[in-house]
């Protein structure tokens, strides 16, 4: 995330809270970063949870905002919500919020079809297809399946030869199917289509981050690509086509609109607009919060923070919306979550042994450098 102005500014002494009180904790660096920490990680969660909820109250098949069923193209609906956060995004920048990056490249055609597209497309069909299978399969069940992403990352890794096989891998996969397995067993309102197009999409997550590390190594959120938000600019456009394809191509809108409650009437017209641009601002805010997450806290903070971001929201599905969750489904999350646990784990000891490596060789070539200057003297 950047920050709101760039470049230096004048010293000047720090504001007094209100009535002039700060709390003692406050003189404390290290307190003051974890309270800043814990509240964008909440500030996420709340975002996260509350898109998730809206998208269940709106597409699923036992909700709707007219009392007549779920909205009934949620493929469109989708598209439509990434065309609003490029508008979103664009009028942020406009208003100065957010600076683009200083000396930024523009991209070239060819840059933009071989970094931007395959991740636009690829991102934009994992959501498109998540949205759709939360109108067959209730959000509990939904957020479970999705979990099991970091099985079809390591699959994908393997394909392009990312990752090695290993011990510690195969007991990942092992473990994520098992808890898999069991939340299977213990739902109580299978869908087979649902299940299927969850999985697909957790396939399609798992394809669009190898992509990216494929296609974009050595580049971050603040690279040539920019900033978040520019990212965003770059990938919204794409996306956005991509779900329209999709809606054109599966849900007939030309016959199910007309029919449809949600474009009855110009006042429902109306309505339905509000709300698809509410969803719209709902998942701009949760994407610049996760970007700021991001930016703000470390690799291991933001996982576990993620993977504990799953268990609420299986807790506000069963809490707010009255789903079921039997036994064994608590228990079959418990090992998933598990697993993905040591997925992290595994992946931040990689990073770091990494990183590792990466110091070792440049003060490697530092010696090197020394040892030859003074040969030349």
């Amino acid at each position: 995330m950047q920050p709101l102005i760039n470049g230096q500014q004048s010293p000047r002494p720090a504001r007094d809270t209100l009535f002039g009180w700060r709390p003692l904790w406050w003189q404390n660096k290290l307190l003051r970063a974890a309270a800043k920490n814990v509240g964008l990680i909440l500030t996420w969660y709340f975002f996260s949870t509350c898109l998730s909820i809206w998208l269940t109250q709106l597409l699923g098949k036992r909700h709707g905002i007219f009392g007549k069923g779920p909205f009934p193209a949620p493929l469109l609906m989708t598209s439509l919500q990434f065309a609003a956060q490029n508008l979103m995004a664009r009028l942020v920048m406009r208003c100065g919020l957010i600076r683009k990056v200083q000396d930024k490249e523009a991209l070239s055609w060819r840059q933009y079809a071989k970094e931007v597209v395959p991740n636009g497309v690829s991102t934009g069909l994992d959501i498109a297809i998540s949205n759709y299978s939360l109108s067959l399969i209730t959000l509990s069940f939904y957020t479970m399946c999705k979990s099991t992403t970091p099985v079809f990352l390591l699959i994908c890794a393997f394909i392009w030869g990312i990752e090695r096989p290993s011990w510690n891998l195969a007991v990942v996969v092992a473990i994520i199917c098992t808890g898999l397995i069991m939340l299977v067993a213990g739902e109580t309102q299978f869908n087979l289509i649902g299940f299927m197009l969850v999985m697909s999409a957790s396939m399609l997550s798992g394809l669009r981050w190898t992509i990216t590390q494929v296609l974009l190594q050595g580049t971050d959120a603040h690279g040539k690509s920019g900033g978040p938000l520019e990212v965003l600019l770059q990938l919204t456009p794409v996306m956005a086509l991509t779900a329209g394809a999709c809606s054109l191509a599966t849900e007939q809108l030309w016959y199910t609109l007309p029919r449809s409650p949600y474009f009855a009437s110009p006042s429902h017209l109306l309505v339905t607009g509000l709300v698809i641009l509410f969803g719209g601002a709902i998942a701009f805010l949760m994407v610049w919060t996760e970007f700021t997450v991001i930016a703000e806290t470390s690799a291991l903070t933001f996982m576990v923070a993620g993977t504990f971001k799953e268990i609420v929201t299986v807790m506000a599905a069963v809490l707010f919306l009255g789903e079921d969750f039997t036994l064994i489904n608590a228990m079959g999350l418990m090992v998933l979550v598990s697993g993905v646990i040591f997925f992290n784990y595994f992946r931040y000891q990689k990073s770091l042994q990494t990183d590792l490596g990466m110091k070792k060789s440049h003060s490697l070539d530092i010696v090197e450098e020394g040892r030859q200057a003074r040969a030349r003297k």
